[in-house]
């Protein structure tokens, strides 16, 4: 098939939740169909990065604009009724390319991720499906922001929230079908939007990439690990309140554990804790592997039900022994007994941490059914069978899903601006 792919950022390297999920799916459908990339970003791919991708691509477009130019254009978009995200991410050149595209490549599909670019696909012409890749109801996440937040700061969060469901309800009818990170996220959508046709691709990951290496034994300096984007804030409150009330009760325990925080762009209070002797910081990582390979325990302290910790995945697949949250662990899929322990309380969470620094059995035996797990509900070479079949239409018939076909109405480079 001719696949027409549109991004709201360049999927290489797949070093964040968004990236990891639409790498998974581009390097996938691209091993048996040609694809078009067409992406967003505010700063350029690195050159070795851009062959990478376009190897693997029939054309690629990249359109490229600064941080600040976006952020300005989002709040152009606020003022006239839209929402910031889809100012932020709209560009002319995008949806240009979408269109000139479509003048001289009959589409047999149409793959979008995210309602944030989703006005870009009103140009495209397909002659089949037309899937949009939600991932998170994100309407949903800035009205959770909104209660958490404070005047102004919480109007115009609950702004963004009401402006990005219209976004996202815009984008769901047009397209055929709409695909949701877990059930949990499909249940949001459904609910707001009933006769919307819906299905669950959970974020995958290439079990080849993450082969399985030896849990690190109960050492004399063990290391508590967390990944992630430490600009986030649903991961910057985790750290902190990781920070304040469960890792003082660890060090207690076990005064010689090492407490590693690894992720890019750490914002100042993130920082703040690498001071302490015990503590590293790492920042930005090109590979996280080596990192997590180091860590005995992994550990995710996020709460909400945003979503799925994308983060949770990558260390299962690297096959860590796990403390998350209620709210992570609701999540993802993974069967009884569970891949990790959960806990809720600084007291509880120190105490699963300390019990898996110490209880090597237990550890071990948590690590390998992270990977089985992994490997069970997460491998991409299995999930990607789904979306091939609902990109052909094969899907249609054998789970009973309504896809609806369009008829809406080349050079690789990236554009920038």
């Amino acid at each position: 098939m001719r696949i027409l792919m549109l991004l709201p950022r360049f999927p290489y390297p797949p070093d964040r939740g968004d990236t990891l999920r639409s790498w998974a799916v581009l390097s996938s459908l691209a091993a048996r169909h040609e694809i078009w990339l067409a992406c967003v970003d505010h700063v350029p791919p690195r050159p070795e990065h851009m062959d990478y991708v376009r190897q693997r691509c029939a054309a690629t477009a990249v359109v490229v604009r600064s941080s600040r130019a976006s952020f300005w254009r989002g709040v152009g978009a606020l003022v006239r009724g839209r929402s910031l995200t889809e100012g932020y991410f709209d560009h002319p050149g995008f949806a240009e390319t979408v269109r000139q595209w479509s003048q001289t490549v009959p589409f047999d599909a149409l793959f979008t991720y995210s309602s944030s670019i989703a006005a870009a696909a009103e140009h495209a012409v397909v002659n089949g499906r037309r899937i949009l890749d939600l991932g998170d109801v994100d309407s949903v996440k800035w009205a959770t922001y909104a209660r958490r937040s404070f005047p102004p700061l919480r109007w115009l969060q609950g702004v963004e929230a009401r402006r990005v469901g219209q976004q996202e309800e815009r984008a769901v009818w047009g397209h055929g079908l709409c695909l949701l990170v877990n059930e949990r996220e499909r249940q949001k959508l459904q609910n707001r939007m009933p006769r919307a046709e819906t299905a669950v691709l959970p974020t995958t990951i290439d079990l080849d990439e993450y082969p399985p290496s030896p849990l690190p034994g109960a050492g004399p300096a063990p290391v508590v690990g967390m990944v992630g984007s430490m600009f986030y804030p649903p991961n910057v409150r985790a750290v902190n309140w990781f920070g304040r009330y469960v890792w003082p009760l660890v060090r207690a325990q076990v005064p010689r554990a090492r407490w590693l925080i690894v992720g890019s762009r750490p914002v100042r209070s993130v920082r703040r804790w690498g001071r302490c002797p015990d503590v590293t910081v790492t920042g930005y990582v090109a590979d996280v592997r080596p990192y997590l390979a180091s860590m005995r325990v992994f550990v995710d302290a996020v709460d909400g039900d945003i979503g799925v910790q994308s983060k949770v995945i990558v260390a299962l697949a690297a096959g860590r022994a796990c403390v998350v949250t209620p709210d992570c662990a609701a999540g993802l899929d993974h069967g009884d007994p569970p891949p990790f322990l959960t806990a809720v309380s600084p007291a509880a969470f120190a105490e699963a941490v300390v019990r898996l620094l110490r209880d090597d059995a237990q550890a071990q035996a948590l690590a390998a059914r992270a990977r089985a797990v992994a490997a069970a509900h997460y491998s991409t070479q299995s999930q990607m069978t789904r979306l091939e079949n609902w990109l052909t239409g094969d899907a249609v018939r054998a789970e009973g899903l309504g896809v609806r076909a369009d008829a809406a109405g080349v050079n690789p480079e990236v554009l920038s601006v």
